[in-house]
């Protein structure tokens, strides 16, 4: 009879003790859901006489904080942690908060000399944000200039133009005062000491031990299978441009609703960034958001395909281009996978993956380049939302194309 009552008190302590983790489970929906970390490092030169992106970037959180402001703060399950360089030698993390109606900068830690070329910088930043921002999920948004997968050490005389030409007018965001016909074409175009690898970036937030629920890229040329193969333990999905952004950035004010939240909008997103530039001065724009946990797949696929398959050089024409390069590197893929002529069989198992890859993308009817010294428009015939540099021979792809670990995959 004692062994069944100490039984019986046993079940009813583990039936309390249930009953407070219950509670304890209750609690833990109050903390925060979502970190997102802004990371705008340098984008100029060493001596701060070019400063890059910095009057844009500080124009993009001014549109984070419209957004912000619209939606009467973040509530108490989000937090935007935000890293700005205001030269080549300082930087700042800070937090933004809401308070009786402004936004406010809460400084966290201050920097001189971040390395921002190398994975130990970005980790070092990552890591500061766990220990002050700790959430179920986190999401990160990189801003800077943007040249897809390819390496740093193999531009030479890169075709960045320079000049700023501005056209002025109103926009229908209204954080932002002008309009701007130049692009966002990773890091610093100036001085490659401020840029980074993509390789990098995986290998920064992997030493951290976090999978972002997403990496939103406002930057050119990034939205393509060779970053998103990369990306794929690191992210769950990849925000990004198959083009060039021009160069006032993402529309975050009407973005920011479906960007900050535990559960993204990732359609909404793309929708937000498509209606803003469809009536921009250059209506020209594409965003993609792609599934990078889907990407093992379609390497898999695409390897059935590269060795059964390989490109009449007489079709390389018909091959929709994405990019403004006068030797073209990013092309469309499903263009490219079709100008493969695989059989239908492989044609149709290599588009199913596809719809699973592709969460949501959306395409102006033209994108535009403005690489060289006058601008170029880019009829898009085809177009899936995601690019590949498998056709390229542009000096700058050839170097590296086949030591990416896309290229390992699907060969």
């Amino acid at each position: 009879m004692k062994k069944i009552i100490l039984t019986l008190h046993l079940l009813l302590f583990i039936a309390v003790g249930l009953t407070s983790c219950s509670d304890d489970a209750y609690d833990a929906e109050k903390v925060t859901q979502q970190t997102l970390l802004v990371y705008m490092p340098w984008t100029g030169n060493a001596s701060s006489s070019n400063s890059g992106l910095y009057p844009y970037f500080l124009n993009n959180i001014d549109s984070m904080e419209a957004g912000i402001k619209a939606a009467k703060g973040l509530g108490t399950t989000r937090r935007v942690l935000v890293l700005l360089s205001k030269s080549a030698t300082n930087s700042q993390l800070f937090e933004i908060k809401y308070e009786n109606g402004s936004c406010t900068h809460h400084p966290i830690k201050d920097y001189t000399n971040l390395d921002f070329s190398s994975s130990a910088g970005i980790t070092e930043v990552l890591n500061e944000v766990k220990t002050q921002a700790q959430a179920l999920n986190y999401a990160l948004v990189i801003g800077g200039h943007g040249t897809g997968w390819t390496m740093k050490e193999d531009w030479q005389n890169y075709p960045y133009n320079a000049k700023k030409r501005h056209v002025y007018g109103k926009t229908s965001d209204s954080a932002y005062p002008f309009r701007f016909t130049d692009t966002r074409f990773m890091g610093s175009v100036a001085d490659p000491n401020y840029s980074i690898n993509i390789p990098d970036i995986a290998s920064a937030i992997a030493a951290t031990g976090l999978k972002m629920q997403y990496i939103l890229f406002d930057d050119c040329y990034m939205a393509n299978a060779e970053v998103a193969y990369e990306l794929r333990n690191v992210t769950n999905y990849l925000i990004a441009s198959t083009s060039e952004v021009i160069i006032i950035g993402m529309p975050y004010a009407s973005m920011w609703s479906n960007l900050s939240s535990a559960t993204p909008g990732y359609s909404a997103i793309v929708s937000a960034f498509h209606n803003f530039y469809s009536k921009y001065t250059v209506p020209c724009g594409a965003l993609s958001v792609i599934d990078c946990r889907e990407m093992e797949t379609l390497a898999g696929i695409m390897k059935e395909i590269n060795a059964g398959y390989t490109l009449d050089e007489t079709l390389r024409d018909s091959i929709q281009v994405l990019d403004g390069f006068n030797q073209p590197i990013f092309y469309d893929m499903t263009s490219y996978v079709k100008n493969l002529k695989p059989s239908t069989s492989l044609l149709s198992k290599y588009t199913t993956q596809m719809g699973k890859v592709i969460k949501s993308t959306q395409s102006t009817e033209t994108l535009y380049s403005n690489l060289y010294n006058s601008p170029v428009y880019i009829t898009v015939k085809s177009y899936s939302g995601i690019t590949i540099s498998n056709p390229s021979n542009n000096t700058a792809a050839l170097k590296s194309k086949e030591k990416t670990n896309w290229w390992k995959a699907t060969h």
